[in-house]
């Protein structure tokens, strides 16, 4: 892949952003790299980012990747598809970090691995200090998947209501770059059980029924993100001088797009899924034809049609 220049980029990796005494801030991206080797080497065959360039910092702001959840763990090879796309174009001393569910960090040993790895800012986590944060550029890229723990939840739409909006508010109000990732390909390992005949729980948002996270049993076939821009209809200076409560009421409005428009975005990966599965399954049906008309061929020049018999017709 032919490395992207982009003098914005060059700026953010003249910073220092080494932060050996900065802990709680993220780590640089080039850290990813024993998880991304993992993941990609041992838990999926094929992958495909498309448009990763709406993840990179550009005009001087960083980037909030608002990705969708999906079930249980289908966003591991995400993050590992990212931490390989900035390693592999030499953007990988730019700070990144994650911001879990807190839930993660009951399993032992996970909360050190995600802070030492994967750049989890456990530190910061108030929407004023992110604000901060990405104000003084002090970290390139940030993420989150706001459905939270309704990620086990199954509703109508996949990408589930919104329970964790403290990211998004805060890349608005910090006037940051804003990329959505929408993913398909990770469902295998979950199991969804949902009530029969479309039904839905009553007084519960429209959920139909749970996800049951399974474990990465097993290697998956192919896993697709897309990535693109979004640039929302208010701005910092909208909500200055604002109420809470009407500040509040543009940010939900925001927000709802953001998730109206992450699963429109998966719905377009899920046509280029099925349409690459098209493809292969012709390709393979035209080779079996292929081989086919070759044993005919072989067959009829080692036996060929009684001349004989063909004139008598």
């Amino acid at each position: 892949m032919t490395p992207i220049i982009n003098p914005n980029i060059e700026a953010f990796k003249k910073r220092g952003h080494d932060f050996a005494s900065g802990e709680g801030k993220g780590v640089q991206m080039k850290k990813f790299k024993p998880y991304t080797d993992f993941v990609l080497r041992y838990l999926v065959h094929k992958t495909d980012i498309i448009n990763p360039e709406a993840l990179l910092p550009t005009d001087g702001h960083p980037v909030i990747a608002i990705t969708s959840h999906g079930p249980g763990v289908a966003w591991i090879p995400l993050v590992a598809l990212v931490g390989k796309f900035f390693i592999d174009n030499g953007y990988g001393d730019i700070v990144g970090g994650m911001y879990p569910h807190k839930a993660l960090f009951l399993i032992p040993g996970l909360k050190k691995y995600y802070r030492k790895v994967l750049g989890t800012p456990t530190d910061i986590n108030s929407v004023s200090d992110i604000v901060t944060l990405l104000k003084n550029n002090d970290i390139g890229l940030a993420g989150t998947a706001p459905e939270g723990a309704n990620c086990l939840l199954s509703f109508n739409d996949y990408v589930a209501p919104f329970r964790s909006k403290g990211m998004i508010a805060a890349a608005i109000k910090a006037d940051a770059s804003i990329c959505l990732m929408a993913h398909q390909g990770a469902e295998d390992w979950n199991i969804r059980v949902n009530l029969p005949f479309g039904l839905t729980i009553p007084g519960t948002n429209d959920v139909r029924g749970i996800n049951i996270a399974l474990l990465p049993y097993k290697k998956l076939g192919r896993y697709v993100v897309l990535c693109r821009r979004y640039t929302p209809a208010i701005t910092s200076a909208d909500l200055a001088g604002k109420t809470k409560q009407k500040a509040r009421r543009l940010l939900n409005i925001e927000i709802e797009k953001i998730r109206m428009q992450l699963n429109r975005m998966t719905d377009e990966v899920k046509v280029m899924m099925d349409k690459k599965a098209m493809n292969l399954k012709m390709a393979q049906t035209q080779k079996g034809n292929f081989w086919q008309r070759k044993q005919l061929q072989i067959q009829q020049s080692m036996f060929p049609t009684d001349e004989a018999y063909i004139s008598c017709n």
